[in-house]
């Protein structure tokens, strides 16, 4: 995927976001009146405590995709979204879009290449939108605030055991697995997690063969409001009783929304993971 240089002569003023991670860093920013349109959020629960006031103040907010002529009635002059946004079928490529003078950007971390995905690539996206915006300070502040963090976790877990762990996406009769080369494994280790990466994805009998201390099972928007009962399927499969993971209830489930193109949610998918990995880590520690 070609890299194109963005020149702004102004900070966006109309502003359409696609999938959570465009729209929540903006709001963490103060841009909420900068968005027309927020699209691919299932519900408002989704959107963290603190930015749902700002997100209500949005016009146009819906889970299913604008169409171009929507697009081109709601006048943007910045598109934010995945890859997959700009593919020909979807809203249209971002030659389209600049063609008509709007400015498209990709988050790199939903690009289809070989890369791996890493906590830094979602530092950049925080960043870049703080240097389009004018907002760089406060950008700077969300992003020192996951190093803390990360340090933190690294400085009370040195010296530690590492948990096995297995990071998981049941889809239909298929176990997906979350190596290191994602996000979701990036954090996971970087949080001093001992990943089991043997491929793309796992049967049952491989599962029982590793038999992980912990399992992170991830569900996407279709799935965020039966996270426990596709956990509970798990805990009472009969064959997987032996498991650690099973055995000692430490299932633990992560939206999607954490740990893919998480932007400024990678702060909750970092704390999730390493209070899960290390359950005393936070005892008597004061919440940011």
């Amino acid at each position: 995927m070609r890299t194109m240089q963005l020149i702004f002569e102004h900070p966006p003023r109309r502003v359409i976001t696609f999938w959570q991670n465009s729209t929540e860093t903006l709001l963490a920013l103060g841009l909420q009146d900068r968005i027309v349109a927020a699209v691919g959020i299932p519900y408002r629960g989704c959107i963290k405590e603190e930015y749902q006031q700002a997100y209500d103040s949005i016009p146009i907010k819906q889970m299913q995709i604008l169409d171009k002529e929507n697009i081109l009635m709601l006048r943007p002059d910045f598109i934010l979204g995945w890859g997959s946004t700009f593919r020909p079928e979807y809203i249209g490529t971002t030659e389209f879009w600049r063609s008509r003078e709007i400015n498209t950007y990709i988050a790199s971390s939903t690009t289809r290449n070989a890369k791996a995905k890493t906590i830094e690539d979602e530092y950049k996206y925080i960043m870049d939108m703080g240097t389009i915006f004018g907002r760089r300070k406060r950008a700077s502040a969300l992003v020192k605030q996951m190093e803390r963090e990360l340090a933190f976790v690294e400085n009370r877990t040195a010296g530690h055991k590492k948990p096995r762990t297995i990071i998981m996406e049941k889809q239909k009769d298929i176990l997906r697995l979350y190596g290191r080369n994602t996000l979701a494994g990036d954090i996971l280790t970087k949080v001093n997690g001992d990943i089991i990466d043997i491929g793309a994805t796992i049967s049952y009998e491989q599962l029982i063969a590793e038999n992980p201390e912990v399992i992170f099972l991830i569900v996407s928007e279709n799935d965020y409001r039966n996270a426990s009962v596709i956990t509970q399927q798990i805990y009472e499969n009969p064959a997987l009783q032996d498991i650690i993971a099973v055995r000692e209830h430490r299932i633990y489930t992560l939206p999607l929304f954490m740990v893919y193109s998480s932007a400024v949610r990678t702060y909750d998918g970092i704390r999730e993971m390493a209070q899960d990995l290390y359950p005393e880590l936070y005892e008597e520690v004061p919440q940011n």
